[in-house]
């Protein structure tokens, strides 16, 4: 342990030192940021206090603290100090060039002299003249004129240097003339009128069978029934009256199911095969739910009801009598269909197969 060979060996040990890559290249305080870095060539800005004062003043705050008596002292001082007339340097303004009396009145009759440029209009064509471009020269164009019935063409269109136009059409006249104001039109009646015969009015109505109803000349009919025996068909009825209803029109509705000469009446008029619901218009056969659905969808039954002049009524209009069923039960029979005459029983000649006349109120 205290052999010399151990001396030696600690001897041969090396300190550890860091290597060189571990120590900064640079002194990081020698690195000015930007935004603390002060810009101290701006100028000094001047101050209007009086020089006095502010060495007063410097004075006073470089030194050390004092008490309230010398402080109130120090500005017993400044006092006289400021009530002195000390001269404040303030920027003089800019002086204006003298001018001579000659000069000024030449300036006054140059500016009236010059032309007051007026910005007012009295008409439209006046604002329009200020507003158009000026053309160095007119233009001439020819255009196509496309009208409801015919093609126009514009065969000279000048543009005038204040920007109106003057249209001159080949046929005569810068108007657009109206269709009824057709030539041919014009001649065809013309020529109607000297050979006698009827002017053709649009009947909207003609391309329907002419088939009329009992009492149904000048209103809508329309054959139903009550009855639920087969729900397609009962489906079909609700379905019309309620198109009917929304259209606000006032139709007779004939149930065949309540009184059977309804029926007789319809198969005259149809055949003995025919089907309810079916549609009268004064006296016109439109036809079952098929052909009335197809005619409101694409508008023309609207149309149909607007010529006809159908009587109409605004919402749903319910019979307080019978509730909107057309019929009630006789009064003589009750119902019932029989009467007592002299002790017999007979048939009431008053009421229906069901015992049932129609409403008064609806009629």
């Amino acid at each position: 342990m205290g052999c010399s060979s151990s001396k030696r060996i600690e001897a041969n040990v090396d300190v550890y030192r860091p290597p060189p890559s571990s120590f900064a290249v640079f002194d990081i305080n020698s690195i000015q940021e930007p935004w603390i870095v002060v810009d101290n060539s701006a100028p000094e800005k001047t101050s209007n206090v009086p020089a006095p004062i502010l060495e007063k003043l410097n004075k006073f705050e470089n030194d050390a603290p004092r008490s309230w008596d010398e402080v109130s002292k120090a500005l017993q001082d400044l006092k006289p100090t400021l009530n002195e007339k000390t001269p404040i340097s303030t920027p003089s303004p800019p002086q204006k060039p003298e001018t001579t009396p000659a000069q000024a009145a030449k300036s006054i009759q140059e500016k009236k002299q010059e032309p007051r440029k007026s910005v007012s209009f009295h008409t439209l064509e006046e604002l329009e003249a200020k507003i158009a471009p000026k053309p160095e020269k007119e233009l001439k164009k020819t255009e196509p004129v496309r009208t409801g019935s015919r093609k126009v063409e514009v065969v000279n269109k000048t543009v005038s240097r204040a920007g109106t136009e003057s249209v001159t059409e080949s046929s005569g006249g810068g108007v657009i003339k109206s269709v009824k104001e057709n030539i041919f039109i014009v001649r065809d009646r013309l020529e109607r009128e000297k050979e006698g015969k009827p002017q053709k009015k649009l009947d909207l109505l003609s391309g329907f069978e002419e088939k009329c109803p009992p009492g149904g000349a000048d209103s809508v009919v329309l054959y139903t029934t009550s009855l639920r025996g087969i729900r397609r068909t009962f489906d079909d009825c609700t379905r019309l009256k309620t198109l009917f209803e929304l259209h606000h029109v006032v139709f007779d509705e004939r149930n065949v199911s309540l009184h059977g000469d309804f029926l007789n009446e319809l198969r005259g008029l149809v055949g003995e095969g025919a089907s309810v619901p079916r549609v009268f218009i004064k006296g016109r056969y439109i036809g079952g739910v098929d052909e009335v659905v197809e005619l409101n969808e694409s508008g023309q039954l609207g149309r149909i009801l607007v010529w006809a002049r159908v009587e109409r009524v605004e919402g749903r209009q319910a019979c307080e009598g019978c509730g909107d069923a057309r019929f009630v039960p006789c009064l003589e029979c009750s119902g019932s269909c029989k009467v007592l005459i002299d002790g017999a029983k007979e048939r009431c000649g008053k009421c229906n197969e069901n015992g049932l006349v129609r409403c008064p109120t609806c009629l």
